[in-house]
């Protein structure tokens, strides 16, 4: 094991907050309301634990001599990130007594995680290690779903009459597939990013199609196909430079 401890100890207690809040922290997730149209089903959820995996294994392997290395260079933007996850949470739990301040802080916690998240693909770009394939995996999928989750929660944390329109869905929609595509030809980033946003679009598809919200629908799927062919063809290309070296 090598670098500074105070991160990893950091990294660990917040990887294992994760579940623990989740479990903690009631969170109102009733799916009533024609804002929830753009709300994936309830089991796209999963990833969450997937997400949470993945925090442990970096966790994990910041305290190994192989990982240690690759982990240091990503640890302080995904401390951020993790602990975001439980502060989400707690703000989230406030919907049903104060929901202005809910509403504030679960969208303000969410860019936080994002831009934490952003920062750590960007360093692993020129990270070497045995293991910079699983930490920019976990890495990847985490930013994945935040890309979309964060503005999922802008629609459903407006007002009634703006979180209920198709056409403000759709842009919701929209912005998180142009968040992702962006992310894609900047960072380059592991392919289960990508992979992580088009699960939560996969999601809004059908949530979409059960509440007849045809212009978020569409869009869906048009991000689905778009953010798949550009991941796949940014991999491509990337590996084929890789071996050219």
């Amino acid at each position: 094991m090598s670098g500074p401890v105070l991160p990893k100890v950091l990294l660990t207690i917040t990887a294992l907050l994760m579940p623990a809040a989740s479990l903690l922290i009631p969170v109102d997730t009733d799916p009533s309301g024609a804002d929830k149209a753009i709300v994936p089903p309830g089991v796209f959820f999963a990833i969450w634990g997937v997400v949470i995996i993945g925090s442990w294994a970096i966790a994990l392997l910041g305290w190994t001599r192989s990982g240690a290395q690759t982990v240091d260079v990503v640890a302080w933007p995904v401390v951020i990130a993790q602990a975001g996850f439980s502060v989400w949470l707690l703000f989230a739990h406030l919907r049903a007594t104060h929901p202005a301040v809910q509403a504030i802080g679960t969208v303000l916690t969410f860019g936080v995680m994002l831009a934490s998240l952003l920062v750590a693909l960007a360093r692993l770009r020129d990270a070497q290690g045995p293991y910079r394939w699983l930490i920019a995996g976990a890495t990847g999928l985490f930013a994945g779903w935040s890309s979309a989750a964060i503005w999922l929660n802008v629609v459903t944390v407006l007002p009634g009459a703006l979180g209920d329109s198709s056409v403000i869905q759709a842009v919701a929609v929209a912005g998180a597939a142009v968040t992702a595509l962006s992310v894609i030809r900047a960072l380059r980033p592991a392919l289960t990013y990508a992979g992580a946003v088009i699960w939560a679009l996969i999601g809004i598809v059908i949530s979409a199609a059960r509440f007849g919200a045809w212009p978020p629908f569409a869009v869906a799927l048009i991000g689905i196909a778009i953010v798949g062919v550009v991941a796949v063809r940014t991999s491509f290309l990337g590996s084929t430079r890789s071996a050219r070296q």
